[in-house]
């Protein structure tokens, strides 16, 4: 009876035995959970730490950056400040500047109508002399010629010479003067008809063998009767500085170009060095002496004075020895009818 009842105690005590086994593999199992589940906090806990680390030193570069941008804009804006500072102390040299152009403007013109009368009224006073010495040169022609020896006559010759050459250039500044006063008439020139009549004029004033050659020339709107003296004045140089070549020739063009009619008037005659074609427009400046080309210097300053009066410009090309071009420009316009 003893023996049987420790036997059953055994049991029970194995079956307890067995049970606790059971719950201590549990835990054991769930603590091997719970140790997986904190490595993997622990692993996931790094990481942000890590991520805090890497966004802490963006949010410090971002704080740099921020404050080198202030530091820039602190700058511009100083900058802006004294650009604009700059700026009004400009507008106000340059409204200062404008007032002196002004005046000066005001008192070129004013010394210009001074000059322009003078000479209008040199020029006209000496038409009175130059005809009493070409009166008395052409009486002692034709009453002492017979008296007056080879070298008397050769005087005589250069006075009457001169005298002429005088009268051209009282003409040319006569031209020149009246230019500053003259006011302009603008209508539809045909440029080619122009032409035809500026040749058939110097034709009939000299002989020459140039080729003049020109076809099509676009119509511009300009004073027709300056616009032929440009040419004239032009196209007469053209010839008289071509007239030694074997085959002078001479060609008219115009083209139309940003806005602008373009017109050049070229030779195949002495040519001219382009270090002094600043010299071209002036007043008595010339590139060649009379002893080569007549001339008296003042018909491309009519040219370039007509043309400046047109809203226009003037210049010129050449090489020596290979001719020369000159050019003109006037505002393309197409409101004026025929």
């Amino acid at each position: 009876m003893a023996t049987r009842k420790k036997s059953v105690e055994l049991i029970n005590a194995n079956e307890e035995l067995a049970f606790q086994n059971e719950e201590k593999e549990k835990r054991a199992a769930e603590l091997v959970i719970a140790n997986k589940e904190l490595a993997f906090q622990n692993g996931e806990e790094e990481k942000r730490i890590a991520e805090l680390v890497i966004a802490n030193k963006e949010l410090a570069f971002q704080n740099e950056e921020k404050n080198k941008r202030a530091a820039e804009l602190i700058i511009t804006n100083k900058e802006l400040v004294f650009q604009k500072e700059e700026k009004k102390k400009r507008a106000v040299e340059l409204i200062n500047s404008n007032k002196e152009v002004d005046e000066l403007e005001k008192r070129v013109k004013e010394r210009t109508e001074d000059l322009e009368s003078f000479s209008y009224s040199v020029s006209h006073d000496l038409r009175t002399p130059l005809r009493v010495i070409n009166g008395y040169a052409n009486m002692l022609e034709e009453d002492y010629s017979s008296v007056l020896d080879a070298e008397g006559k050769r005087f005589l010759a250069e006075v009457r010479s001169n005298a002429k050459k005088m009268g051209v250039l009282i003409d040319d500044l006569l031209t020149f003067s009246r230019l500053g006063r003259q006011g302009i008439k603008k209508s539809r020139v045909d440029l080619n008809k122009l032409i035809e009549t500026v040749l058939s004029d110097i034709n009939q004033s000299f002989t020459h063998k140039a080729e003049i050659k020109f076809s099509n020339l676009l119509p511009a709107v300009a004073d027709y009767n300056l616009l032929h003296q440009v040419f004239t004045n032009l196209l007469s140089n053209a010839i008289k500085y071509s007239s030694k070549r074997e085959k002078p020739l001479i060609e008219i063009k115009s083209e139309r170009k940003n806005g602008e009619l373009i017109y050049s008037v070229s030779d195949n005659g002495v040519g001219f060095d382009m270090h002094y074609v600043h010299k071209l427009f002036g007043v008595f400046q010339r590139l060649h002496s009379n002893e080569e080309f007549y001339g008296t210097g003042v018909g491309l300053s009519i040219v370039h004075r007509i043309i400046h009066k047109h809203d226009g410009k003037v210049w010129a090309e050449g090489k020596e020895g290979e001719g020369a071009t000159f050019f003109f420009s006037l505002p393309d316009r197409n409101d004026i009818k025929h």
